[in-house]
């Protein structure tokens, strides 16, 4: 992480001398942006570093107060809060310094100004406003009492999608310069993000034969069903079954869709809503999804295997949000994985 390349102050820093001593340690795990250098002799007050987000940078000065230079890019966001520890160092100096650096690291200079030139209110800018780690003593950091001697870069990478917006001023302290520099790099992988898939507790069956020959079947005739969708408007099929973390329906459930199948075709009339449930075991959002999946695969099914037609189905999940028992027993789990039948 760190950078190697380090942008020297030349004649007017060995002048003037860095003979102010470091204020913090900087810790292992931060470091520079790999393609933007520091200013030689500054330090790190503050380091944040997100892998994926979305950052508003600007590529020129604010216009009655509006930014409309600003664009929005996603990507790695590295945030850095830096101090020149030496008063008698002038910000403009270090804005030629650090412009002459990034030119050099292969960025293209896309808006570079100082004081009146960025417009009014420019440092309240969103990303420059916003609040650096605690613990950095922002008020001895801050903007500068005046609001004046502060500059500002904006540049991107001639070969790379990276973007960096620097701002620089005094610190409200003695007047060390600081700056404030945001990178955004659009070339890093995007990580893949998914939900996780649950882990069985003990005893729950996973191997499809196992599922199999832990199930007691309920064999719900027709007529059953019937009863049950004219008592209550609804009836659970639990002899539907499905391989464990998956919505493939397993072979042994094709009776079971037989009989829906056949009340579907003596009355032609009835629509259902397929609702598939979960026990609680995984992740909300994970089983959501999952249950949704299994009532598809069920509607599928019977459009597929015995010509129901579509638009007679509806397919839902609830996931574990209706639990018909407890979800703290083997049994109970059981009995909460399983497909509703609701007239529409």
């Amino acid at each position: 992480m760190q950078n190697r390349l380090k942008i020297g102050l030349m004649l007017a820093a060995m002048a003037l001398g860095l003979s102010h001593g470091s204020l913090l340690a900087e810790p292992e795990e931060w470091g520079d942006h790999r393609l933007v250098p520091r200013v030689d002799g500054s330090e790190i007050l503050s380091y944040e570093f997100v892998e994926l987000t979305r950052v508003r940078l600007t590529f020129g000065p604010s216009e009655d107060g509006e930014f409309n230079h600003a664009r929005n890019l996603e990507g790695e966001h590295t945030q850095l809060l830096y101090l020149l520890n030496n008063p008698d160092i002038s910000t403009l100096q270090v804005k030629r310094v650090f412009r002459d650096g990034l030119e050099e690291a292969g960025f293209e200079i896309d808006y570079a100004g100082s004081d009146d030139e960025l417009g009014s209110g420019f440092h309240r800018f969103d990303t420059f406003d916003r609040s650096r780690p605690s613990g950095v003593g922002m008020g001895r950091f801050g903007w500068p009492r005046s609001g004046r001697d502060m500059r500002f870069i904006a540049a991107t990478h001639t070969e790379e999608p990276v973007f960096v917006n620097v701002l620089m001023h005094t610190n409200r302290s003695d007047g060390s310069p600081v700056l404030r520099v945001d990178v955004v790099d659009k070339a890093g992988e995007e990580t893949e993000l998914a939900m996780a898939a649950p882990e069985p507790p003990e005893g729950q069956p996973t191997e499809r034969d196992d599922i199999v020959a832990a199930h007691d079947r309920e064999d719900l005739s027709a007529e059953d069903i019937e009863a049950g969708i004219l008592a209550e408007g609804r009836v659970a099929v639990r002899d539907i079954l499905f391989e464990f973390d998956s919505a493939d329906i397993i072979d042994e459930s094709a009776d079971a869709l037989a009989t829906i199948a056949d009340v579907l075709q003596d009355n032609s009339d009835l629509e259902l809503l397929i609702v598939g449930h979960t026990d609680n075991v995984g992740d909300f959002d994970y089983n959501l999804s999952l249950s949704m999946e299994r009532a598809q695969a069920v509607a599928r099914w019977l459009e597929e295997r015995h010509d129901i037609a579509q638009q007679r189905l509806q397919a839902a999940g609830a996931g574990m949000m209706a639990p018909a028992a407890t979800n703290r027993t083997e049994d109970g789990r059981a009995q909460n994985r399983r497909v509703e039948l609701v007239e529409l």
